[in-house]
């Protein structure tokens, strides 16, 4: 569904990402992870459309997407949900879920669509005319990926999705991770820090070091905490 080859990319004259491959296919949960600086943020940021890559090939189910803007990408079925939730934190939880559907052209579809988000996280139902910045964090993150579903997302592209959460919101946000894979059939590409969580919900990893894949594959072996710290 999305294939990267070669890429490099980075900040005025700093490269962070140097020469990174990675397939993702289809209805696969792809989990990236890496050291903080090891350039996932900015991997992720690239193949949306948020940073140009210096260097290299981005496709989106076969058609070349590199230098595509970030607004052509979401019209084409791709969803980014950045670092620190991504949601309009001064309108309400209902109004976030409206903007999330902005680009769909058929509105027949978004009550049932919102029935879904909101039969998938019951609090969001709950708190419909809450303003979404007086949510907890984990409400916000379900929020920010109920907002993505919104326009039924093909891929959906997640930075960080446990950041600042309480284990036991982690867990219920992985939960959610996969079962929109499960049963919708979204591909997910998620970069994520807590490894006990987000790796029993991976089909495959990647891991970053400085910059460069070091690792692409089962997620097996990195369930002995031995072999994975020799990638770290």
């Amino acid at each position: 569904m999305l294939e990267a080859t070669g890429v490099a990319a980075g900040y005025g004259r700093k490269r962070i990402v140097h020469g990174v491959d990675l397939a993702v296919g289809k209805g696969e949960i792809v989990l990236v992870l890496g050291h903080n600086g090891a350039g996932k943020t900015t991997l992720m940021r690239t193949l949306f459309g948020l940073l140009p890559a210096a260097e290299g090939t981005i496709r989106y189910e076969g058609r070349d997407i590199a230098g595509r803007r970030p607004a052509e990408n979401v019209a084409d079925g791709i969803a980014f949900i950045p670092q620190g939730h991504g949601i309009f934190r001064t309108l309400s939880v209902r109004d976030n879920l409206d903007l999330g559907a902005f680009v769909e052209p058929d509105k027949s579809l978004l009550p049932e669509r919102l029935d879904t988000v909101f039969r998938m996280f019951p609090i969001l139902k709950e708190r419909a005319s809450q303003i979404g910045g007086t949510l907890s964090g984990g409400q916000q993150q379900m929020l920010a990926i109920g907002m993505a579903l919104m326009h039924a997302p093909r891929l959906v592209i997640l930075d960080e999705p446990s950041i600042g959460l309480a284990p036991n919101l982690v867990d219920k946000v992985m939960e959610a991770i996969a079962y929109i894979n499960r049963t919708m059939g979204t591909t997910i590409l998620m970069v994520e820090q807590n490894v006990k969580y987000s790796l029993p919900i991976a089909s495959r990893v990647a891991v970053l070091k400085t910059g460069r894949k070091i690792y692409d594959g089962p997620p097996d072996p990195l369930h002995d905490r031995v072999e994975l710290m020799k990638l770290f």
